[in-house]
């Protein structure tokens, strides 16, 4: 995976290439951790490894399910949309961690996938759930608004779970991207000559 995202031509197309790569380095920051790095808390946050990669899963698979009712009013949120219910990840091993989120994600690109060939149009309405978070009054997102949010707030986590996965082996972004593509470990600090 590239660490710069591919550019690409359309607004779908380009959306599609920052969503995935986003996602491709939440994952990046479980490379090669045990089960119990995963779950360890690194930093004064509560989060951990494990906790971001449940809770971006669910942002990919809760989002997706507002995506698909876009046009017919109504979608099926769980609580976690409209209550911030979490399900805990404590003991959780990696594998069923990870397999859990790349099933999510892999949904999710199926999605933007049919965005991008025009099956589902980014000018669609999407229902908002009702939780205290949203305002009353807003009974919609378009799909374009989705999927920037899911852009920016998987952006932001990527950026937390560097830092927590930093602050357990001192490994960094780049160089946990050239690890999970198994290439050569390069040193990106090097000045070029």
């Amino acid at each position: 995976m590239a660490f710069l995202t591919p550019a690409a031509t359309g607004e779908a197309a380009v959306l599609r290439n920052f969503i995935t790569n986003q996602f491709a380095q939440v994952r990046s920051t479980a490379f090669g951790l045990t089960d119990e790095q995963l779950h360890a808390r690194s930093t004064v946050s509560d989060f951990t490894i494990a906790a971001l990669l449940d809770h971006v899963g669910a942002v990919a698979e809760q989002y997706g399910v507002g995506i698909e009712a876009a046009g017919s009013g109504a979608a099926e949120y769980n609580e976690g949309m409209t209550e911030g219910a979490a399900e805990p990840v404590e003991g959780r091993a990696a594998d069923d961690l990870l397999a859990g989120f790349d099933r999510r994600v892999s949904a999710f690109s199926d999605l933007l996938a049919r965005v991008e060939a025009g099956e589902i149009a980014l000018d669609a309405h999407v229902p908002v759930p009702s939780a205290p978070w949203f305002p009353p009054h807003l009974t919609y997102w378009e799909v374009r608004w989705v999927l920037n949010h899911v852009a920016t707030e998987t952006a932001r986590h990527a950026g937390h779970a560097d830092i927590i996965r930093e602050s357990i082996d001192g490994k960094q972004s780049y160089e946990l991207n050239d690890l999970a593509d198994g290439n050569e470990v390069r040193d990106w600090t090097a000045s070029a000559e």
